[in-house]
Protein backbone atom coordinates (compact mmCIF):
# COMPACT_ATOMS: atom_id res chain seq x y z
CA UNK A 1 0.00 0.00 0.00
CA UNK A 2 1.30 3.34 -0.78
CA UNK A 3 1.31 6.28 1.36
CA UNK A 4 -1.64 8.15 -0.35
CA UNK A 5 -3.71 4.95 -0.01
CA UNK A 6 -2.42 4.73 3.09
CA UNK A 7 -3.56 8.22 4.23
CA UNK A 8 -7.02 7.67 2.36
CA UNK A 9 -7.61 4.35 4.29
CA UNK A 10 -6.78 6.24 7.63
CA UNK A 11 -9.23 9.31 6.88
CA UNK A 12 -11.79 7.21 6.12
CA UNK A 13 -11.25 4.96 9.77
CA UNK A 14 -10.84 8.09 11.74
CA UNK A 15 -14.34 9.19 11.93
CA UNK A 16 -15.25 12.50 12.50
CA UNK A 17 -12.36 13.72 11.11
CA UNK A 18 -12.13 16.30 8.35
CA UNK A 19 -10.12 14.88 5.09
CA UNK A 20 -8.40 17.36 2.76
CA UNK A 21 -7.06 16.06 -0.63
CA UNK A 22 -5.62 17.96 -3.38
CA UNK A 23 -6.45 16.56 -6.52
CA UNK A 24 -6.43 17.76 -10.57
CA UNK A 25 -5.82 21.76 -9.38
CA UNK A 26 -8.46 21.67 -6.76
CA UNK A 27 -8.85 21.42 -2.94
CA UNK A 28 -11.37 19.30 -1.58
CA UNK A 29 -12.30 19.23 1.73
CA UNK A 30 -14.56 16.14 3.36
CA UNK A 31 -16.33 15.41 6.15
CA UNK A 32 -17.80 18.67 6.76
CA UNK A 33 -20.88 20.79 8.83
CA UNK A 34 -21.15 23.75 6.20
CA UNK A 35 -18.97 26.91 5.22
CA UNK A 36 -18.73 29.60 8.16
CA UNK A 37 -17.10 32.43 5.90
CA UNK A 38 -16.13 32.84 2.08
CA UNK A 39 -14.02 35.38 0.57
CA UNK A 40 -11.91 35.40 -2.20
CA UNK A 41 -8.51 35.15 0.32
CA UNK A 42 -10.27 33.00 2.93
CA UNK A 43 -12.34 30.35 2.89
CA UNK A 44 -13.54 28.73 6.53
CA UNK A 45 -15.29 25.16 6.28
CA UNK A 46 -16.56 24.55 10.00
CA UNK A 47 -16.08 20.64 10.49
CA UNK A 48 -16.56 18.39 13.53
CA UNK A 49 -14.12 19.19 16.13
CA UNK A 50 -13.14 22.07 14.25
CA UNK A 51 -12.50 24.45 11.36
CA UNK A 52 -10.28 24.21 8.41
CA UNK A 53 -8.88 27.70 7.00
CA UNK A 54 -8.42 27.87 3.64
CA UNK A 55 -6.41 31.12 2.62
CA UNK A 56 -4.92 32.16 -0.89
CA UNK A 57 -5.85 34.63 -3.98
CA UNK A 58 -8.27 34.11 -6.04
CA UNK A 59 -10.36 31.48 -4.35
CA UNK A 60 -13.60 30.33 -5.49
CA UNK A 61 -16.39 27.69 -4.39
CA UNK A 62 -16.50 25.11 -7.34
CA UNK A 63 -18.43 22.81 -5.33
CA UNK A 64 -20.77 22.31 -2.49
CA UNK A 65 -22.44 19.68 -1.43
CA UNK A 66 -22.99 17.42 1.69
CA UNK A 67 -20.34 15.04 1.09
CA UNK A 68 -17.73 17.85 0.44
CA UNK A 69 -16.71 21.01 -0.48
CA UNK A 70 -14.18 21.79 -3.39
CA UNK A 71 -12.27 25.00 -3.78
CA UNK A 72 -10.24 26.21 -6.62
CA UNK A 73 -7.77 29.00 -6.51
CA UNK A 74 -3.75 29.68 -5.66
CA UNK A 75 -3.97 28.15 -2.08
CA UNK A 76 -1.07 29.55 -0.41
CA UNK A 77 -2.43 27.75 3.30
CA UNK A 78 -4.43 25.28 5.00
CA UNK A 79 -4.73 24.85 8.82
CA UNK A 80 -7.31 23.15 11.09
CA UNK A 81 -7.76 24.58 14.18
CA UNK A 82 -9.35 22.25 16.67
CA UNK A 83 -12.30 23.09 19.29
CA UNK A 84 -12.90 21.01 22.48
CA UNK A 85 -10.84 18.40 24.15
Amino acid sequence: MGLRAFYAALGRAVQGTPRVEVEGGRLVVECHRGVRAYSETCIRVDCPGGEVCIEGERLTLEALSRAEVSVRGQVRQVTLHRTGG
